[in-house]
């Protein structure tokens, strides 16, 4: 009786402390992958600025030298140029919304990602779970209806 009761017990925290080794490295997992893709966005934020700045650059660079080649008036050359910070800063609103909307599109697909990733994980461990429970209750009532009939044999031994 106390083999069985140590037995039960010592089983109950094997499995807390498989739980707890589960939760933890389910943590870290998510922490490294996290960090993996903050890592690469950043790269990739640092990517889309340069791009940003040499097309500017260019931009801008173009139309002085069409500013240049028509030798437009002060006045035109002004507004020009009053157009063009316009439209420059159009453009950097337009890409700020772009990275804005990748940034959120890549965070959502790492999420249901890392979502479904758990969830797996938590099928598995419920069915494995599961299994061992059945098994528990299995040896729990052969060991019941052993003793219960060992017990009605010793009765009728001392009945007799």
């Amino acid at each position: 009786s106390a083999v069985v009761i140590q037995a039960a017990y010592k089983g109950m925290k094997a499995r807390q402390h498989l739980r707890e080794k589960h939760k933890a490295a389910i943590i870290i997992q998510s922490t490294y992958r996290m960090y993996r893709q903050y890592c690469f966005y950043q790269k990739l934020q640092w990517a889309t600025k340069i791009i940003q700045e040499k097309y500017r650059a260019n931009k801008k660079k173009q139309k002085a030298l069409q500013h240049n080649e028509l030798k437009e008036t002060c006045v035109q050359a002004s507004f020009q140029d009053m157009n063009i910070q316009k439209q420059i800063q159009e453009q950097h609103q337009a890409a700020i919304i772009i990275q804005k909307h990748c940034k959120a599109f890549k965070i959502r697909k790492h999420y249901l990602h890392l979502r479904a990733t758990v969830v797996s994980i938590q099928r598995r461990y419920r069915k494995l779970t599961a299994a061992r429970t059945q098994a528990v209750i299995c040896i729990q009532s052969y060991y019941r209806g052993f003793k219960v009939r060992r017990d009605i044999q010793n009765m009728h031994r001392a009945a007799t």
